[in-house]
């Protein structure tokens, strides 16, 4: 069917109506007219993709990434770079349809800090024994497909992914993952193995270290070299293979220093980070002058590496949901959270409720969950006072959502 698309919505799909039905379309811009072929219908919707464009948008990007048609990673990749902010801001007021107006409002009209590509300092790759392949899967899928040349990942990891195919299959690897760590500077490189059986022989010139990844991080013993990697930001921040950090060597350091002029600017004593992974967030709360500074992980990986990286930092492993069950804190609290894509669960958000801190920034990387946790925050007694849009996940609609809300 030729449909009109008028909006992109949640997800970075554009938006279309055809009769009593909402279209939602991949690959679809804004102003287009594209030739839409539905891949799921339900309820009056339909879920479509686009295989042939009438009308152009001036989003669109005539060369986009040879491999995004196939792999299902970047699916933003036909949209731009000098117009990624307004698309970008397009998709989180799209996902904010179902939560408060003020909301919106204010991410309508927010600044959005635009990634360039090749960001990514962590990938995961996947390797299949069968066709000999290491890469991303391909959309909706479990094929693997063969990511060179991508435009997300550096050139570090695209001159290695050879070496590293080659090594899997002389060692007869079975299916599995590989996971990739590099500096800011992509010099220096860090790689580790997810997946069954004996850890297959990696010996790739220039790689740093080479590991077996467990539950908890790197398995001692079983690997060579360096085990993680040190990012230079204001302060030195160590990320061990198998924990989570931010990926964007271009936002992050920015990151790191916005935060820190958020944390002065509170005026809070004591900071809590409530989902740490390695204390990014708490080690910008201490540059920028908070006191005190608690930070709460439940890997086990991440909480020694927040404890190497923030020593003067009260590093408490576990969930956020238990630590918030303690008694509030009685001088000036702010509350920083970072947790998954699901956002916070509806225990974290009574309990934070309860706490009642000055401030809560919150870092979020779902949009509509942005929404549903912000909605709960702004009912419990909160204003909200900031809000920018990171392009920390360049090339896809997973935009960051970085606000603050004052009590």
């Amino acid at each position: 069917m030729i449909v009109e698309v008028t909006a992109l919505g949640g997800g970075g799909r554009g938006v279309a109506r055809a009769g009593d039905e909402v279209w939602f379309v991949s690959d679809g811009l804004p102003g287009e007219r594209v030739e839409a072929v539905p891949e799921r219908r339900r309820a009056g919707v339909v879920e479509a993709r686009a295989r042939r464009v009438e009308t152009p948008s001036p989003w669109r990007d005539p060369d986009p990434c040879p491999v995004a048609a196939e792999c299902g990673g970047c699916d933003l990749a036909h949209v731009r770079r000098e117009f990624a902010a307004e698309a970008l801001r397009a998709v989180v007021v799209g996902a904010l349809r179902h939560a408060p107006p003020m909301l919106a409002g204010a991410l309508g009209g927010a600044p959005v800090v635009v990634s360039p590509m090749g960001w990514r300092l962590r990938a995961r790759l996947h390797w299949s024994a069968r066709d000999r392949r290491l890469g991303f899967l391909a959309g909706k899928s479990h094929r693997v497909v063969v990511i060179d040349p991508c435009r997300v990942v550096s050139d570090t990891l695209l001159k290695h992914l050879p070496s590293l195919a080659g090594a899997l299959a002389a060692s007869r690897a079975p299916d599995g993952e590989v996971e990739w760590l590099e500096s800011l500077d992509g010099r220096k490189a860090v790689a580790g193995w997810r997946g069954p059986g004996r850890q297959p022989t990696v010996g790739v010139e220039d790689l740093g270290g080479w590991h077996r990844i467990g539950r908890d991080g790197p398995v001692p013993g079983r690997g060579w070299g360096d085990d993680g990697i040190t990012l230079e930001l204001p302060v030195p921040l160590w990320v061990p293979l198998g924990a989570f950090a931010q990926g964007n060597r271009f936002l992050l350091p920015a990151l790191f220093e916005r935060v820190a002029s958020l944390a002065r600017a509170s005026g809070c004593r004591f900071a809590v980070d409530l989902y740490g992974g390695v204390g990014l967030l708490g080690a910008a709360a201490q540059a920028g002058g908070v006191e005190e500074v608690a930070i709460v992980e439940s890997h086990r990986g991440a909480v020694a590496a927040a404890a190497r990286n923030c020593p003067a930092a009260d590093v408490r492993p576990g969930r956020a949901e238990d630590y918030l069950r303690k008694p509030p804190p009685a001088r000036a609290a702010m509350a920083i959270v970072d947790p998954p894509r699901s956002g916070l669960t509806p225990e974290a958000v009574g309990a934070l409720a309860t706490w009642r801190p000055e401030v809560v920034l919150y870092l979020s990387c779902d949009a509509a969950r942005f929404g549903r946790d912000a909605g709960r925050l702004l009912s419990s007694g909160y204003r909200i006072e900031l809000a920018e849009i990171w392009d920390l996940f360049a090339g896809s609609h997973h935009a960051e959502i970085l606000s603050v809300f004052r009590r």
